[in-house]
């Protein structure tokens, strides 16, 4: 039976294969979900919607956890994702004719066109124009969606090498059976001011909201990314390579390699106690499912 391979699995395989075989081999996850990662799942359940509401339904349906922070807090988590919502539709008018749209597709050798028993790619694409795109009409372009601390030169020029942006651009090509080389990228920056000493919580979100509709150009940006055919086929050379990885991991033919330079890299990482044996997969709960954005 094909297990399903997506772009967040290779990421995180390219982050620590040790980190990849805990969370997609062992299935465990830690039993709080991280701020960012809610606040990401809501931004996304706002556009989707076409409603800053349902970002803020999202917060409020989530593991009792969230009773951690304190009730200020809350309030402020819920504004921003609120915010950032309201400014993306009102800054884009042209949205994908389908959202949220689910893919699966064979990964096939790169040269044999033999395709493998064991993955079978899958993922969801933000959205997709079959041909409406205002710009490039009667083209197939994808679109993505992002929120980010920062956006500068640096982060927009890795877009130009992005592994994600290749993968669904391949797989899209597949699916049409064309050429798909443009997706849209536009990411929402987060809040860049904080709340002040002695401000309150409600005259920190109105000046939280007021910044966002002052300066657009500060927290709003967008471009169009675009692929080769010959980018694309480097990319599937990879994917495949790094599938055949996965499965001599999984055979138990090569260790998994813990890349400690990234234990402690733009965060700790979740699996570090348990890599350092501070405590043990007690400590995490298994899921019952390998991808949960996969329905």
């Amino acid at each position: 039976m094909q297990e399903l391979l997506t772009q967040t699995e290779i990421v995180t395989f390219g982050k620590c294969e040790k980190r990849w075989e805990h969370r997609y081999v062992s299935w465990l996850t830690p039993f709080v979900e991280s701020m960012a990662l809610s606040m990401g799942s809501a931004f996304h359940e706002g556009l989707d919607a076409g409603n800053p509401e349902a970002a803020v339904d999202y917060l409020d349906k989530q593991d009792p956890a969230w009773g951690q922070w304190e009730d200020g807090k809350n309030r402020v988590n819920k504004a921003i994702a609120h915010t950032m919502v309201s400014a993306a539709l009102k800054q884009w008018q042209s949205w994908p004719d389908k959202s949220e749209f689910q893919f699966q597709l064979g990964l096939p050798k790169p040269g044999t066109g033999n395709v493998s028993k064991k993955h079978r790619l899958s993922g969801v694409w933000d959205g997709v124009w079959e041909g409406s795109h205002p710009r490039f009409p009667g083209e197939v372009v994808l679109g993505e969606w992002k929120t980010a601390s920062i956006v500068n030169n640096d982060y927009m020029q890795r877009l130009d090498i992005d592994f994600q942006v290749s993968a669904y651009l391949w797989v899209a090509s597949k699916l049409y059976g064309k050429p798909v080389t443009k997706m849209v990228y536009r990411v929402v920056k987060k809040p860049t001011i904080r709340q002040r000493k002695n401000e309150t919580e409600e005259e920190y979100i109105d000046r939280l909201r007021q910044d966002y509709e002052e300066r657009p150009e500060h927290y709003l940006f967008e471009t169009v990314v675009e692929r080769t055919e010959e980018q694309l086929d480097e990319w599937h050379k990879q994917a495949w390579a790094v599938h055949s990885r996965m499965l001599q991991i999984k055979r138990g033919d090569v260790p998994a390699i813990k890349n400690t330079q990234a234990c402690l890299s733009r965060g700790r990482c979740p699996y570090f106690d348990l890599c350092v044996g501070a405590v043990t997969e007690d400590a995490f709960k298994r899921l019952e499912t390998k991808h949960r954005e996969i329905n």
